[in-house]
């Protein structure tokens, strides 16, 4: 068995290679249109971190359909914007973010145009992107993998918890190294392959309990990756296990012998520690009983 602590570049490769038709076979992939400007690149990121590829085409067109312009968006209030994720969750660190970021751009330039981005070295630009206040990692990595064409793979929450659960990753990494640690598994042309295909099981609320460490708490060294094959196709056939109203009927009557016999058992040292205990001359009158019959005799 290989625990994700012992995996190798070979053997994340090797499972997802068997992992990817498993997630086709269940959820349509949909890979969002790329060549999108940087600044609208940003805001889409913004929209589908921790979310599906449908939710994230709703919030964004709604950022273009609810407000008459950019500007507009930029000068709102974070309650305002956030009616544009109605449905997603963290809306009002979403609306947050879309603020922060144009407020960046807009002071930079005095006009809603990022291309020059795209002018700049991977460092530069990553630099460059540093500087917006509270810019998660995934938006960031996002954004840089689709202007520059950079190899980063960018990981949001959800998809770092499925990574552990995989066995692909470990649970104290952060998604950033994450992001660095998958680079030798997957190629630079596999990315959105790999991000949007894996993004099918985490962004999918019906399961998302399964992957949240907080409820099923990882082993030491990681989840075996030997046995993410066998999990996975369980859970997406199964669901979740919740016991039914039948288990556990089952259960109460398995478990009430044990009771019983528990109560009974309790009961009768209760009755010893109750009951007086013979003294030395109530163990003698037997005797003497018999002696009084014998002189009668």
């Amino acid at each position: 068995m290989v625990a994700a602590s012992r995996a190798k570049a070979s053997d994340r490769a090797t499972l997802l290679k068997k992992l990817f038709p498993i997630v086709k076979k269940h959820y349509k992939v949909q890979i969002p249109k790329g060549n999108k400007p940087v600044l609208e690149t940003m805001l889409y990121a913004i929209c589908l971190e921790d979310s599906t590829v449908e939710e994230a085409d709703l919030s964004f067109k709604r950022l273009f359909t609810e407000f008459p312009d950019l500007n507009e968006v930029r000068v709102s209030t974070v309650g305002e914007i956030e009616r544009a994720f109605e449905g997603q969750t963290a809306s009002e660190w979403r609306a947050f973010r879309v603020i922060s970021v144009l407020k960046f751009v807009f002071d930079k330039s005095y006009s809603f145009e990022f291309e020059s981005l795209r002018k700049k070295t991977l460092d530069l630009a990553t630099k460059q992107l540093a500087k917006i206040k509270d810019l998660p990692p995934f938006v960031r990595d996002y954004t840089l993998h689709e202007v520059t064409g950079a190899h980063l793979i960018p990981i949001d929450p959800a998809l770092a918890r499925l990574l552990v659960w995989l066995g692909l990753a470990m649970p104290n990494q952060t998604p950033e190294q994450m992001g660095e640690m998958m680079k030798a598994a997957v190629r630079k042309a596999e990315v959105e392959s790999f991000v949007f295909t894996l993004r099918c099981l985490a962004a999918d609320q019906k399961l998302h309990a399964t992957f949240d460490p907080t409820k099923y708490a990882p082993p030491e060294g990681g989840y075996d990756t030997d046995t993410a094959v066998d999990r996975l196709n369980h859970l997406l056939t199964h669901g979740l296990e919740k016991p039914t109203k039948q288990t556990a009927a089952k259960k109460a009557v398995a478990a009430a012998p044990a009771k019983e016999s528990k109560a009974a058992e309790t009961k009768k040292v209760a009755a010893k520690k109750a009951a007086p205990a013979k003294t030395p001359a109530a163990a003698e009158k037997p005797a003497a009983s018999k002696k009084a019959v014998k002189k009668g005799h």
